[in-house]
């Protein structure tokens, strides 16, 4: 079975948010909105869920605040992906394109449960 890498974040929200963000910065509403766009509405995520994330992938170094670009903007915090996170978003990638192979991979003993 497929191994997770140490650091690997365990939701989906977070690999969508770390997808997106590797794009370029983006405030929470954006993000949300990217996520929402991407997923063709099949991971919406609530404002206060998408803080949390956001929160918690900051504390583990996988993304960063990044200061306001216009007047406009000030009170919105954007953020933006860290070195960390993307090598944590490609393990995870990866880690899940595996899990998927192997879950549609014929079962190689007849009369094993399928």
């Amino acid at each position: 079975m497929p191994r997770r890498a140490a650091g690997v974040p365990r939701t989906t929200i977070d690999l969508l948010v770390l997808a997106v963000l590797n794009e370029g910065p983006r405030h929470g509403y954006a993000l949300a909105q990217a996520i929402d766009e991407r997923s063709q509405s099949r991971a919406r995520i609530r404002p206060g869920d998408l803080y949390r994330v956001l929160y918690r992938l900051h504390r583990a170094g996988l993304i960063e605040p990044v200061a306001a670009r216009a007047a406009d903007d000030e009170r919105r915090m954007r953020y933006r992906i860290t070195a960390e996170g993307r090598r944590v978003a490609r393990a995870e990638a990866a880690y899940l394109r595996d899990v998927c192979a192997a879950l549609l991979r014929p079962h190689a003993r007849a009369g094993r449960p399928s």
